[in-house]
């Protein structure tokens, strides 16, 4: 890692001028050089230290992004992306638009010229396109409709949403076919099409989570025909899995009495025992309890703020809300606050991605010592938190903003939500008969 004059490390792929300011430089990669036609691409860091800190990580998702458009499907986005490494994002979007002034007509007749006398492997397609200054008509694609619904969700700060979305359209090129994924305007996509992914992922998961994946794909289409104005139908809204519902297999509450022997099962690791009791006590899931920060713990007001932090994103948007906490927590979470920065985990060996997947296999390796149903599991204290608070009468409103459910109800979406002290007293109360002492 090299040092600017002042001494101080530079990140990767930053250079310090010879005059004083900052830019990014990367190389474009050996199989992209002949789509692009240039060996760098540079981006402006600013004149200081603290400014090139600042604008880094976007110039290295802008440039990585850029990357990825050189090698799209579409030669529409490829001869963006090329021109986009050549001249910046300001042109890319006056040439996508159509709104080109002179110079900019006269730069592409330039730069065709430069990547058919450099190059004997040039893409004819994007040759023409430039020639011509004009694009084809963009397609808006089911892949599309994904890359679409991946920008608005910000998936690429999401690892776990990222995944989950390549590997939902690596089944539905499987399914329906590439073209179908990748060149079919998404108005053209049929209910056969819908049915035929239904029935591939029948044959290869269970009928739940047959539904989960389907709605994933349901969410982006649905996103896309909003976002772009659409009057077409969702082909895949309220597709029938038969078997699909509570079985067997579900999961079932863990009485008060089971509860407690899984926190005494967790030994003596702190940090397990203090998950296990935010867990029991709130009812979240494991994620949003591993992967809490400093500032998401109000020790003062005794609440916990589950948001989208640096460490995991949020299931649903619902999901985010205040929780409040019994002095009992308060005093166990203080031990794991202590002397660290707003941004440190509170669970420094799983306020990670993938911590809590590590933190729950471990923590059910210890309940199995107690409780051997195949039904009851960590996620149980979720569904026994349910129950508490049905069972004191909690308004089912209530229950799902504990719990962080969404909620179809208009009323619902209006006013600032719930008094923290409403919110305490019902929880309270469902501590009580869940077998919690405050």
């Amino acid at each position: 890692m090299s040092t600017d004059d002042s001494g101080m490390k530079l990140p990767r792929y930053v250079q310090q001028r010879p005059w004083g300011t900052y830019r990014y430089k990367r190389n474009v990669p050996k199989r992209l050089l002949s789509l692009i036609g240039r060996t760098h691409i540079y981006r402006n860091l600013g004149e200081s230290y603290e400014e090139m800190l600042r604008k880094r990580l976007k110039a290295h998702q802008e440039v990585e992004a850029l990357f990825r458009k050189v090698e799209a499907e579409t030669d529409r986005d490829r001869t963006l992306a090329v021109v986009e490494a050549h001249f910046g994002k300001e042109a890319a979007e006056q040439y996508d638009s159509g709104d080109m002034d002179d110079n900019l007509e006269y730069a592409l007749w330039d730069l065709h010229q430069i990547l058919e006398n450099e190059d004997d492997h040039a893409d004819p397609a994007i040759i023409s396109n430039l020639i011509g200054a004009t694009l084809p008509k963009e397609v808006l694609s089911l892949s599309k409709a994904f890359d679409v619904y991946a920008d608005f969700k910000e998936a690429d700060k999401n690892k776990k949403l990222s995944n989950s979305l390549a590997r939902t359209k690596d089944d539905l090129k499987i399914a329906i076919g590439a073209r179908k994924l990748e060149t079919l305007p998404l108005s053209r996509l049929t209910r056969g099409d819908a049915l035929k992914y239904r029935d591939y992922l029948m044959d290869r998961v269970k009928p739940n989570s047959v539904i989960r994946y389907i709605n994933i794909v349901r969410a982006v289409v649905n996103h896309t025909i909003n976002e772009h104005g659409l009057t077409a139908q969702n082909p895949f809204h309220n597709l029938k899995v038969k078997g699909a519902g509570n079985g067997a297999g579900d999961r079932l509450p863990l009485s008060a009495q089971e509860a407690l022997a899984g926190f005494d099962a967790m030994g003596t690791r702190a940090d397990l025992r203090t998950i296990y009791l935010a867990l029991w006590e709130t009812g979240a899931r494991v994620a949003e309890i591993t992967g809490l920060q400093v500032r998401d713990v109000n020790l003062q007001d005794r609440y916990l703020r589950i948001r989208s932090n640096d460490i995991r994103g949020l299931k649903t948007t619902s999901s985010e809300r205040l929780l409040p906490l019994s002095d009992q927590l308060v005093a166990a979470l203080q031990d794991h606050r202590q002397g660290k920065m707003e941004e440190a985990p509170i669970f420094e060996r799983y306020g990670r991605v993938g911590g809590n997947t590590a933190a729950s296999a471990l923590m059910m390796k210890h309940l199995r010592k107690v409780i051997s149903d195949p039904k009851k599991t960590l996620h149980s204290l979720r569904h026994k938190k349910k129950d508490d608070l049905r069972n004191i009468g909690c308004p089912e409103e209530i229950s799902k903003v504990l719990l962080g459910h969404s909620s179809v109800e208009v009323a619902a979406r209006y006013g600032a939500g719930f008094n923290l002290d409403v919110l305490r007293d019902w929880m309270t109360r469902s501590s009580q008969v869940g077998g919690l002492t405050s």
